[in-house]
């Protein structure tokens, strides 16, 4: 997660967000990070990546200190710092709970940060795409420079046998409550930077 200095907003409009994906999805690529699921707030960006090499997340974020910075401070005049530190992030175990579930919890910030009511209707994450929202809609994930660059992580894949089975299972799952403990879980790692590990829970 990336925050604004002191809670201030990091996109004042639809050219900001697209320049600031642009930067992330090319230094991604560049830098081995696969990236899995992205939710833009109006001060806060949340990711879910898998790094492929050591530094991959590190440098990715770095590359969007140095572009998306210089581009922003430039297009509106101000100077500074843009971000609330360093970046927060936790790392989890590869298991489908764990996996599902946080990509369920940052699919549903749009709603639960209360900027819409249906998480399906924020244009600015995967949750979309991953629900099976395409033609005839205005979400960024429908343009071929983002869409192309997302990867599903293998928990997803094994929801159903074909797009339609694992977009309906998927909209099933986000539709039910997300457990309180889960949340809190979720929180308390991003925060504190600690590791989410598997438990006997039972997947989707």
């Amino acid at each position: 997660m990336q925050r604004g200095h002191n809670g201030s907003e990091i996109f004042f409009d639809d050219k900001d967000r697209e320049t600031y994906l642009t930067v992330v999805f090319q230094g991604g690529h560049r830098y081995k990070a696969a990236i899995h699921a992205f939710q833009l707030l109006q001060h806060e960006a949340h990711w879910l990546f898998t790094p492929h090499e050591e530094r991959s997340i590190a440098l990715t974020v770095q590359s969007v200190g140095r572009e998306y910075v210089r581009y922003f401070n430039q297009r509106w005049g101000r100077t500074g710092t843009l971000w609330d530190g360093r970046y927060k992030s936790y790392w989890m175990d590869k298991h489908p709970f764990l996996e599902l579930n946080a990509q369920k919890y940052l699919d549903q910030l749009s709603k639960t940060s209360g900027l819409i009511g249906n998480e399906i209707d924020w244009g600015w994450s995967t949750c979309a795409y991953y629900c099976g929202v395409f033609s005839g809609s205005s979400h960024v994930i429908n343009k071929e420079q983002f869409r192309n660059f997302i990867s599903p992580l293998p928990s997803y894949w094994v929801l159903g046998n074909t797009p339609f089975e694992r977009q309906f299972k998927y909209r099933k799952f986000l539709s039910d409550p997300q457990s309180i403990k889960v949340v809190k879980d979720i929180i308390r790692c991003l925060n504190r930077g600690l590791p989410w590990q598997k438990n006997n829970e039972k997947c989707p």
